[in-house]
């Protein structure tokens, strides 16, 4: 199933990838229109980037797109901060978001010291060419259909099976979602780990910590607010009581973090409909 708009196409993975990776977004410029801004809502999965049309230039929170140019194939992530990207006429790019442990999985690389701040080579990360010659054997695709099945057979070949050490993080995953539980804590108790070590586990497969997840989901929760609620009907208090902020200063706190703005800058912007919350399609 697929779900798109203007500039982008969401795609889903084969069903035997859906643990690995959450979805494939086509983004693209027909050749006789303008640049467009658009702006991704940060969402902590690791980002790979194929780029087969004219170069995009991104950046992150309230800067101008142009600090880095995606050109071939890049590696973004965890993607911490919004990303800004503008899309010159002819732009044609697969972008693969990968969930929880999926980017280790595939990469056997540990994220740990990654800062999502930037775009990284993926031949020094994973100090290997593969992905570039996996590029060209894409370019010379014409069809998406084909590009998005190579993909998908490509990461099956190479997918690795949860280490043992993961499992225990995967299987708790819907703590995070329950407000009475204070997921640590209870991963310690079923697993007879210490807290240390399961926030160190966290930080080598997903490249971010339990504590940086709880602060994500609730502020992924304000922003599902937001969009879902016509701007003029928001009120910044609102959002404080309804998701426990402190008070206003904390919530405006997290605002500049995640998307580099303010929570009144980021209600006026809604209304050029350029910002988008990563997701996944309905099966």
């Amino acid at each position: 199933m697929e779900t798109s708009d203007q500039n982008g196409r969401l795609h889903l993975p084969d069903p035997s990838l859906r643990e690995i990776i959450s979805h494939f977004y086509h983004i693209y410029n027909t050749a006789d229109t303008i640049p467009v801004l658009k702006h991704l809502s940060p969402n902590l999965e690791m980002l790979l980037a194929f780029n087969f049309g004219s170069p995009i230039s991104i950046s992150f929170n309230h800067e101008q797109p142009g600090n880095f140019i995606v050109n071939r194939v890049v590696i973004i992530g965890p993607l911490r901060k919004m990303l800004n990207y503008e899309l010159h006429a002819g732009a044609d790019a697969i972008i693969v978001n990968f969930k929880l442990d999926g980017f280790y999985r595939l990469f056997h690389q540990s994220l740990d010291e990654l800062t999502g701040d930037g775009i990284l080579d993926p031949v020094i990360l994973t100090n290997n060419n593969y992905l570039n010659e996996l590029w060209e054997e894409l370019a010379t695709l014409p069809d998406l259909k084909e590009r998005l099945q190579m993909l998908n057979n490509y990461i099956s070949s190479l997918i690795h099976t949860p280490e043992e050490a993961a499992k225990p993080l995967l299987a708790a995953e819907p703590y995070f979602h329950n407000p009475r539980l204070q997921p640590v804590k209870a991963i310690a108790a079923d697993t007879n780990l210490t807290e240390r070590s399961i926030q160190l586990r966290f930080k080598k497969y997903t490249g971010y910590s339990p504590k940086e997840l709880l602060r994500f989901l609730r502020f992924k929760a304000v922003i599902h607010e937001m969009l879902k609620q016509p701007a003029q009907h928001l009120t910044v208090f609102d959002l404080i009581n309804k998701y426990n902020y402190h008070d206003q200063s904390h919530l405006i706190k997290d605002f500049k973090t995640f998307l580099g703005t303010t929570p009144l800058k980021f209600i006026k912007s809604l209304k050029n409909n350029q910002f988008c919350v990563s997701g996944q399609a309905e099966p």
